[in-house]
């Protein structure tokens, strides 16, 4: 039992270690963009260089850095408002503000194709869970896969999915209790979650009917896709 005890001990130290270089790394390049912000720097680059450095300890053991990188933002939109709106939706997503979308999205999707079976003998639905949702990686993306491949299985129309997708997602926290059910659909769920604005809204709606509309034009390169997912029919 001892050397699982000295193993333990290891890393319960080199996990210390690690959290005190975030702290060190929060502390330093948090004054480094108070200084920049404070002389009135404007090069977005050389900004990022620095703030980069705090979404680092975001995603590591202290989660820590993100008040200090929303002052950032805010600085940013006051010369930059667009790549500062950019930069506050891909922090939404990659801190998982907005999962809650995600899983709903999955849920609409796992109800149509009830009942469909893949080309072998596979539940459809599971199909498409492990083969299709982890090649895609933006979130957006994601969501709007899961609702193309709704689309097919019943024919419903994309008005239809985006209204079934909003109901859905307005039960948080209904959504959240079922989120065992869909495996490594992410990695970090959040328990505090922010609703799309209307602008996420639209575009996801046009990303969804983007790829309906690019799969229909050529169908003949995408038959064999429908097939392995929904078998023949």
């Amino acid at each position: 039992m001892e050397p699982k005890k000295d193993n333990f001990e290891s890393l319960a130290k080199l996990v210390g270690q690690a959290i005190e270089l975030e702290h060190k790394s929060l502390e330093i390049n948090s004054s480094m963009l108070q200084d920049m912000m404070a002389r009135g720097e404007r090069d977005i680059n050389t900004l990022d260089r620095v703030a980069d450095n705090l979404l680092s300890t975001m995603m590591g053991f202290t989660g820590a850095g993100e008040t200090e990188y929303h002052q950032y933002l805010d600085y940013m939109e006051t010369f930059a408002p667009e790549e500062a709106r950019q930069r506050r939706d891909d922090l939404e997503y990659d801190l998982g503000y907005k999962t809650h979308v995600l899983y709903a999205a999955a849920m609409v999707c796992q109800k149509e194709l009830e009942g469909h079976r893949s080309a072998d003998g596979r539940p459809s639905f599971d199909v498409v869970m492990k083969e299709y949702v982890p090649k895609v990686f933006d979130f957006k993306k994601k969501v709007a896969t899961f609702l193309f491949f709704a689309h097919y299985a019943n024919g419903r129309t994309v008005d239809e999915l985006m209204r079934m997708l909003r109901t859905v997602t307005e039960e948080t926290d209904y959504v959240m209790a079922h989120v065992d059910e869909f495996d490594d659909l992410m990695d970090y769920p959040r328990e505090t979650y922010h609703p799309l604005r209307d602008d996420e809204w639209h575009l996801l709606r046009y990303i969804v009917d983007h790829i309906i509309e690019l799969c229909d034009t050529h169908w003949a390169q995408n038959e064999d896709l429908m097939t392995r997912v929904f078998g023949k029919k």
